[in-house]
């Protein structure tokens, strides 16, 4: 986790500004206690018409080794840490697309990038000698719960497992549950609506795969009836408003 998280700081200063984390790190500053680790980044890149991005300038640096299809391994002072950047395309969401997987990927991607907020995280270093602190931007609950909910779908086994491990914990979480239901009910129509499709996918119709998928990473901690409670939750939330 330390190396994630000095990634952070170093990507920043590659970059010149404070970079948008997604991803587990984003799900885990996020929550009142962890669950698990993360060894990558994820950052969000919501750059404006004209602007270099930053997976270019990131490949440009000698510092870093492209990685594929949009990433960087970057060395930290506590080892390489690979960072993915995410890019949000102007295009895409002027021409949304008819897919509803596609929309929520980039309709996701967009509102955590313009909602994101400012968060200090802070973790111990290589044996807990020392506290490793950087101040970025990061994710709110509500969109981190729709990404993950459509990158299930490109997921192996292990990954959308923890996909599914990360939704149910931010939608249970003391401190993350209001927040993931009042930005789910304050969504933009479609997002909501495709988001509601994507809750139906994994909560119903594919409920068994779901569950066994949830087992295998989150063992027996995880209860089935909460798994069932947060599919109801999450469906209630993206329900359209009249």
């Amino acid at each position: 986790m330390a190396a994630v998280v000095d990634a952070v700081t170093a990507v920043g200063k590659l970059t010149g500004s404070r970079p948008i984390v997604v991803g587990g790190l984003a799900v885990l500053a996020r929550l009142s206690s962890a669950h698990r680790a993360t060894l990558d980044l994820d950052i969000v890149d919501r750059r404006a018409e004209g602007q270099a991005g930053q997976l270019e300038i990131l490949r440009k640096s000698e510092e870093t080794s492209p990685a594929e299809p949009a990433a960087v391994t970057l060395p930290t002072r506590f080892g390489e840490v690979r960072v993915d950047v995410l890019e949000v395309n102007q295009y895409e969401l002027d021409r949304p697309s008819d897919d509803a997987g596609d929309r929520l990927h980039v309709g996701s991607h967009a509102w955590a990038a313009d909602s994101a907020t400012d968060v200090t995280i802070s973790v111990l270093g290589s044996e807990r000698r020392e506290l490793v602190r950087v101040a970025t931007t990061i994710a709110e609950p509500g969109p981190l719960v729709t990404m993950k909910l459509q990158s299930i779908m490109n997921r192996g086994s292990a990954k959308a497992g923890t996909d599914l491990w990360d939704i149910c914990r931010l939608t249970l979480d003391p401190v993350c549950r209001r927040a993931v239901l009042n930005q789910l009910e304050g969504a933009g129509p479609q997002l909501a609506a495709d988001a509601l499709q994507h809750v139906d996918l994994w909560f119903q119709r594919k409920r068994p795969w779901s569950l066994d998928r949830l087992a295998a990473v989150a063992g027996n901690s995880f209860a089935t009836d909460d798994f069932d409670l947060v599919g109801e939750l999450l469906a209630a939330a993206c329900q359209p408003r009249r």
